[in-house]
């Protein structure tokens, strides 16, 4: 029997008897963590869903810098067209090679359903549709084969914009001829690189951010995998503890010395086996 003396606060002491013959002895076990989870076919599967979810990341991060590098290099050949055509040099007007990235228009709504409800007549005078057809065709001294200008359908209808003059870029850019270009040529050049510029400061914005969280990303998907392999290990370690009478089991990398120590790395990899079987 052994006397133990405990102090309580700073003068008053306590005796406790333990009896040593009921102390059970221990039987320490260790295994080689680092060999049995790197031999665990449950690593394999779970490296395998995190590389290829850094892959997926990967080739998104690619297509982003193209992106970037595609509006910087139209960005670079405008900016030298537009500053010949201000020199009054004739040019060749570059096609964008910018992509549109506006999201696309909503759905038109559904149409009302027909309904068998009286409805009183307007009075309302319908509009005609913009003729398409020369309205003066017949009369005398007119010529009936040639539509006026406004009606023809490659220029714009009254009211109508160029939005943004692309369609005046396009239309050059088709062309294969060098040519002196117009004041509205010039200004749509021109508002085709600064806008190209603003899209450009927004994506490398983008870039950085999407980086940033695919890198925070797969830290904590790789801690989730280590945590769900190490797991499934401590179960089955646990299990064979028991069935080894093993009380206390320790990781190799720590014990420094044991006289009756009882390594159990092979035996936990062959249930892990047998386990995922």
């Amino acid at each position: 029997m052994v006397v133990i003396l405990l102090t309580v606060g700073l003068t008053r002491l306590i005796a406790v008897e333990i009896p040593l013959e009921s102390l059970t002895p221990a039987r320490i076990g260790y295994v080689d963590l680092q060999k049995v989870f790197d031999t665990y076919p449950e690593k394999s599967f779970a490296e395998g869903d995190l590389l290829r979810e850094i892959e997926k990341r990967k080739r998104e991060l690619g297509t982003r810098q193209n992106l970037i590098a595609t509006i910087r290099q139209q960005i670079s050949t405008d900016q030298t067209v537009l500053t010949q055509a201000q020199s009054g040099d004739s040019v060749q007007v570059p096609a964008n090679n910018v992509p549109d990235l506006r999201p696309p228009p909503p759905p038109p709504p559904p149409a009302p359903a027909a309904s068998t409800t009286t409805v009183k007549t307007s009075t309302t005078v319908a509009v005609e549709p913009y003729p398409m057809e020369d309205p003066l065709a017949g009369l005398p001294g007119h010529d009936s084969g040639t539509l006026p200008e406004h009606a023809q359908g490659s220029t714009q209808l009254p009211g109508m914009k160029d939005n943004g003059g692309k369609g005046i870029l396009k239309t050059l850019a088709a062309s294969s001829t060098p040519a002196p270009l117009s004041p509205d040529a010039i200004s749509a050049l021109q508002k085709r690189i600064d806008a190209n510029k603003k899209l450009l400061e927004r994506q490398i914005v983008d870039f950085k951010n999407f980086r940033g969280n695919a890198v925070a990303d797969m830290k904590v998907l790789q801690t989730q995998k280590t945590y769900d392999v190490m797991s499934k290990i401590y179960a089955v370690l646990q299990t064979l503890a028991r069935d080894e009478g093993v009380t206390l089991v320790m990781d190799k990398a720590y014990v420094l010395y044991g006289e009756d120590t009882v390594d159990l790395s092979d035996k936990l990899i062959q249930r892990l086996q047998q386990e995922n079987q």
